[in-house]
């Protein structure tokens, strides 16, 4: 499937239309529901594939699979697009205060056989990272990253200084890029 979608990003880049449908037509039910979890709302998220995927076709000729798999770099253009959204004020992800993250990340990170069969191998590698992680750095990327929490808002909901934040961020960044090579 990775392979399958690399080269029809890549013969996108070309100006393959075809291609480009069928990369849409792959891709855009995981990339929908990421844009539907950051965004908390269908019709917005909606807006924001679409304008996700003009980018994507505008820039397909800059993919490099020798960089990321085509999943990987849509997902980042499609994110980028639905964070950039909230930051315009137009909806805000509603961010529960009572959730224990210290217990939630574990759940989350611990699927079962079957959904372990059907994750990819880049997905587990990812979750092995994670776990390699400081409790704190990993609550403040799986904040930044899965719900789309600036720096400042988790500054604020953890009650600790915006530079402390920002740094368990990068470290943890750093941490996660070093194991994933």
């Amino acid at each position: 499937m990775m392979e399958a979608l690399n080269e029809l990003l890549q013969r996108s880049g070309q100006g393959d239309a075809t291609a480009f449908r069928q990369l849409y037509d792959a891709a855009s039910p995981r990339l929908f529901a990421l844009c539907k979890r950051l965004l908390r709302d269908e019709a917005l998220a909606e807006d924001v594939l679409q304008e996700g995927f003009v980018k994507i076709w505008h820039h397909a000729a800059q993919f490099a699979a020798s960089k990321a798999s085509a999943m990987t770099w849509m997902t980042t253009i499609v994110r980028n697009q639905a964070l950039d959204k909230l930051r315009q004020g137009y909806s805000r992800p509603a961010i529960a205060e009572e959730v224990e993250y210290e217990t939630l990340e574990f759940a989350s990170l611990d699927p079962g056989p079957d959904a372990l069969q059907q994750m990819g191998e880049d997905a587990q590698q990812l979750m092995h990272c994670l776990e390699q992680l400081k409790p704190e750095q990993r609550e403040c990327i799986l904040q930044a990253f899965y719900h789309g929490q600036t720096h400042e808002e988790l500054a604020h909901s953890l009650a600790k200084p915006l530079g402390t934040v920002k740094a368990w961020i990068r470290r943890g960044l750093e941490q996660l890029r070093g194991c994933l090579q």
